[in-house]
Order: C-alpha cells, then sequence, then structure tokens
C-alpha cells in the first residue's frame, strides 16, 4: 500500500514519484523491470490519487532520466536514482 499525505505541503505527485524512485532504489524495482501500471499504482493508493496524479508522477520520473515509456508494453526503469547524501 503506498500512503501520501494529503495534507503535505508536497504536492501528491511528488509524494508518487518518490515512493517509486526509493523503490527503485531500494532494488524493489529493478532496472530493467516494468513499474506497476497506472491502474496498479491507483489501487496501491487506495484509488487516493488520479490517474493524472499518477501520469505526473511518472513524467517526473522519465525527465529525471529514471524509467523510460514503451508503447504498448508500459513504464521501465532504465537508471538507478543517485545516491542520497
Amino acid at each position: 500500500m503506498i500512503e501520501l499525505d494529503r495534507d503535505a505541503m508536497t504536492p501528491l505527485y511528488v509524494q508518487l514519484a518518490n515512493v517509486l524512485r526509493d523503490r527503485i532504489r531500494r532494488g524493489e524495482i529493478p532496472v530493467g523491470r516494468r513499474l506497476p501500471s497506472q491502474a496498479e499504482l491507483e489501487a496501491e493508493t487506495g484509488g487516493a490519487v488520479s490517474r493524472r496524479t499518477i501520469k505526473s508522477a511518472l513524467e517526473l520520473l522519465v525527465a529525471e532520466g529514471l524509467v523510460q515509456g514503451v508503447q504498448g508494453k508500459g513504464v521501465f526503469v532504465v537508471a538507478l536514482p543517485a545516491p542520497t547524501e
């Protein structure tokens, strides 16, 4: 289950991107593996976020170069996040 804080100052899409980034960093979603689909992520949040929020989170990870979408197949991890300090 993905827990997001609606009352936090951080937007929901950034919170979701942070959760996914942490999963990639910990090896729960290794390089080459497909991320959960938008429907799966929606279910993991208990329906607490819209598909648009999920899409924005994925777009953020694409912009960071961590994931890449493959038409008709899904979004795949292509790189590990930079180490945190």
